[in-house]
């Protein structure tokens, strides 16, 4: 097939309108990946994804993939194929076939296109993955069945096959920014969809228990003991962990953009039981566009169990406003302001129940093909509802994801944390004189994840965690890596 036909049906109605002329832009031209389609059919394992790519853990819910494509079904009548002469060299008998399997794989696009027509995105994205599969050099059909993705609200899996167009293809600059603001685009689905994610991980972590690493106490000269040994119980202990969750999001049909969500994470360790962990969450989201951007809201409430007593309960509201993206050469970025207000409570000690007021600068940026990158920064407050040790307490909160895709071999993902928060008074003047509580938090993450199929993916985690704190009982610090299996619908 001629590079200028690659993409000769591609449809944009369903595009906004900046999107739509971008496109038809380049449509007009008639080549929109030339020189590399013969290239491409050179490769090897050039046929369809091997699956999805694992979405960032810290969003409530995941994005979803497409089901794998059923056998689709060849059509009734095809044209005779005759029996090739029994001295018919080997490239002569190629040629009935090579001829049948055009007919086929056109056939197929008919189906797809006709579907399309009619508003079924998901049997037209289940023929055009058939048709992929069958030819992978149908560029045409690969960007139309990433759109029909996005549409469907699938942006993993949307981001993952226009990897592959931009790594397999030389993509003329108005195809590039339409890949890049879908890239960008958080493709809300049009038709509402339940999205669940169930994953099983085991790993080993350095301090089970959140013990300090000293044992050595040394108080105020004017307390009533000068120093203390911790016992060895109170110190850090390593330990063997199985962490199982189950999370889902339903979209709530007579609302746009409103969605419900929950959650519920397990953890069991080996030996200490009194530190195991469950955590249940349930909450609310709404999203919606306001001018050229975008307005978020999200209400949650969670509730920890920390052995066989209930720890702690959290309730929060969330908003936050994001720009338009914006391009710069080879990226696209958008900026954001969020607000969060979380009322924490302790079941076991009330005195330490408090309202946290977070305000962060946001931003988003994708750069080049595969790298995206969030940062979010700014003050923090605590305010206590009695008489809480070191009373209110003020500082910083800064938080930077990377995510980088390597198409059908995964997704890559490093995300640093640091948080500071000092007492306004001193935290005990009995033991520690006039010493005020300065504590930070610092910690890093990093994931890889591998699609074993289109639902199936296999992930390795590693956290280092750090708490320094004036205090020096309340200092720690956390090692822990782990191996697991998710999936996703």
């Amino acid at each position: 097939m001629p590079s200028a036909d690659r993409f000769h049906r591609l449809r944009v109605r369903a595009l906004p309108p900046a999107v739509r002329l971008a496109a038809a832009l380049a449509l007009g031209g008639g080549a929109l990946l030339a020189g590399a389609p013969d290239a491409f059919a050179q490769q090897t394992g050039a046929g369809p994804g091997t699956g999805q790519i694992t979405a960032p853990a810290p969003a409530p819910a995941p994005p979803i993939t497409t089901p794998i494509a059923p056998p689709i079904a060849r059509p009734a009548a095809l044209p005779p194929v005759a029996a090739a002469p029994a001295d018919a060299t080997p490239p002569d008998a190629a040629q009935p076939d090579a001829g049948m399997q055009d007919v086929i794989n056109d056939d197929l696009e008919a189906q797809a296109n006709a579907e399309m027509a009619a508003g079924h995105a998901q049997q037209a994205l289940e023929l055009l993955d058939e048709l992929v599969a069958r030819d992978p050099r149908r560029a045409g059909a690969l960007l139309e069945a990433a759109l029909l993705q996005c549409q469907l609200g699938e942006r993993d899996l949307t981001r993952q096959t226009l990897a592959r167009i931009e790594s397999s293809y030389k993509v003329p600059p108005a195809i590039e920014k339409l890949i890049q603001v879908y890239k960008t685009n958080t493709c809300v689905p049009s038709a509402h969809k339940p999205q669940l994610i169930a994953s099983v991980r085991a790993g080993v972590t350095s301090n089970a228990n959140f013990g300090p690493s000293d044992p050595n106490v040394t108080f105020a000269d004017t307390a009533p003991l000068h120093a203390l040994i911790l016992a060895p119980s109170s110190l850090a202990h390593s330990d063997q962990f199985l962490e199982s969750s189950l999370q889902g999001e339903l979209p709530v049909r007579f609302v746009p953009g409103l969605t419900v969500f929950a959650g519920l994470t397990q953890r069991q360790y080996r030996d200490l039981h009194d530190y195991d962990q469950r955590i249940a969450s349930i909450g609310a989201a709404h999203q919606y566009t306001f001018g050229h951007g975008t307005i978020e809201n999200q209400a949650a409430a969670d509730v920890f169990w920390l052995g066989s007593r209930l720890y702690q309960s959290d309730v929060s509201w969330h908003t936050g406003y994001w720009t338009p993206p914006a391009a710069f050469r080879s990226s696209l970025a958008r900026a954001g302001v969020d607000f969060t207000a979380t009322y924490t409570s302790y079941p076991g000690n009330s005195l330490y129940n408090g309202v946290r007021f977070e305000l962060r600068a946001a931003m988003q940026a994708r750069i080049g093909a595969r790298t995206t990158v969030q940062l979010f920064a700014g003050p923090v407050w605590e305010a206590p509802s009695g008489s809480r040790p070191g009373a209110a307490r003020h500082g910083y909160t800064a938080w930077l994801a990377l995510d980088y895709d390597v198409g059908r071999y995964g997704q890559f993902e490093a995300v640093l944390q640091r948080r500071t928060l000092i007492d306004s008074t001193a935290y005990d003047p009995v033991f520690f004189g006039s010493t005020i509580q300065n504590q930070t938090m610092q910690a890093v993450s990093l994931q890889y994840a591998y699609p074993l199929t289109q639902h199936w993916s296999l992930y390795t985690r590693f956290l280092a965690q750090r708490i320094s704190d004036s205090i020096e009982p309340f200092s720690y610090s956390v090692r822990e890596g782990s191996v697991g299996v998710s999936w996703k619908y």
